[in-house]
Order: C-alpha cells, then structure tokens, then sequence
C-alpha cells in the first residue's frame, strides 16, 4: 500500500462537563498518553492536535516530556488543525481521527477498520457503535487528505468543532458500514467507554485495573471485561 497512514487525536484541557480529563490517570498513565501508546502500538505515526490557548500548556509540557508529536492551533476550530497537519502529506494519504477521550481504541482495531476503509470507492468511512452493538467510544473516523482539504466553503461553527460534519452533510455520501469482525451478539450500545464525565472515567479505570499492559491490550479483551462489569458499581 503506498498510501500512508497517519493519526491524529484530538486533545485539550477545557472540558466543562470533566476539566483536564486528557491529564487524569488510568493505571497511573495520563489519559491522553494511553490514547496516544495504544493507538501506535501496531507501529502508526499519531499526531496530537491541540490547541494554542494556555489551558492546554499543561498538556503541551505533558507531551513533550514523553517525546510524542503535537501540533497547536485554534482553540475553538478543530478542523483547521487538522487540515494544516494534512498539508503535510499526499492527497491520497489517509487521515484517521481519533479523540483523547476514548482509550480503548488501538493499533488492532485502526488495522482492520484501515482493511475496511481500503475496500471501499469512498474516501470517508465512519463506524456507528449502536450499528455493531458496542459500546460508546469504539469508534475512528477514516478519510483521504484531499477529502478533509477540501472542506473550505460553506463551514459553519459546528464543521470547525466536530472535524467531519462537513463531510458526511450530504448523506449521499457519508459511508456508513457494518464489518462482521467488529459485531458483538449481546448489545452493549448502552455503555460508554468514552471518558465525557468522572463516572464514565471510573468505569473505564475499572475496565483497565484488571491488565497489567493497559498500552498493549487488545481492545477486544476490554470490551469483553466491560460486559462482565456491572456499570451501576
């Protein structure tokens, strides 16, 4: 495959509802340096798109002490982070999305939706959780530098916050698909393993307490510790 493969993850410290949830620890690792190890344990490159703002030098310091690569923009427009990393590659290289409050995802799961996205003729590919019956925070967003580049006219404030709106507006061509490897027969829809409030942080400290390696993992076998947690504990 020539095209190449590169990571980006989200990331700031000014969450309302969890505030510097990027920096709170699960196993004793800051969350977005999980993120960013499990997500590159299959040997991708992950950039971490943050902002320029002075809430989030915490993070920056944080970043830099373990040599990771990141990237400062608009505090408030995500998109154009994105985009000004993406200048840097081929327009057939592929992006894919990832956000710090998601832990779970890793370098197994990037490979086989990376399969996924490759079989297809679109150049966006996203995964709805309620589809596969998992739980909230399994998903990555896949997409080429040309599609993400193009996003210029016509961008409202919601486009510059959610990166991928713009895309997927035009439902024609929003790529939405069920992969059999990823389907799980007892519905776990109902759960989040995506960090958004000190109770989901909690849940997902009990999900990891159980391994040794939380970097390494397969995110499968967390998936399967979820359903044999019970989430009101």
């Amino acid at each position: 495959m020539n095209k190449k493969v590169s990571i980006i993850l989200q990331a700031r410290c000014t969450s309302k509802r969890l505030p510097n949830k990027v920096l709170k620890k699960i196993n004793g690792i800051p969350l977005v340096i999980l993120c960013v190890k499990r997500l590159s344990n299959k040997g991708h490159k992950v950039t971490v798109a943050t902002s320029n703002h002075k809430s989030d030098n915490k993070l920056v310091n944080l970043l830099k002490k373990n040599k990771i690569d990141y990237f400062r923009g608009e505090l408030k427009n995500v998109l154009s982070r994105y985009q000004y990393i993406a200048k840097s590659h081929n327009p057939e290289d592929i992006i894919v999305r990832a956000t710090s409050d998601n832990p779970v995802p890793d370098g197994s799961l990037v490979n086989i939706l990376l399969k996924e996205y490759l079989k297809s003729v679109k150049e966006y590919m996203g995964i709805d959780h309620k589809l596969h019956n998992l739980p909230k925070g399994i998903s990555l967003e896949f997409f080429s530098v040309r599609k993400i580049l193009k996003l210029k006219k016509n961008i409202t404030k919601n486009d510059e916050e959610h990166v991928t709106t713009g895309i997927y507006k035009n439902k024609r061509k929003y790529y939405k698909k069920k992969i059999k490897r990823l389907f799980y027969e007892k519905n776990l829809s109902h759960l989040s393993l995506s960090v958004d409030t000190y109770k989901d942080l909690i849940f997902v400290k009990k999900i990891f307490k159980k391994f040794k390696n939380p970097m390494q993992v397969n995110f499968n076998k967390l998936i399967e510790n979820c359903n044999n947690l019970d989430f009101f504990k």
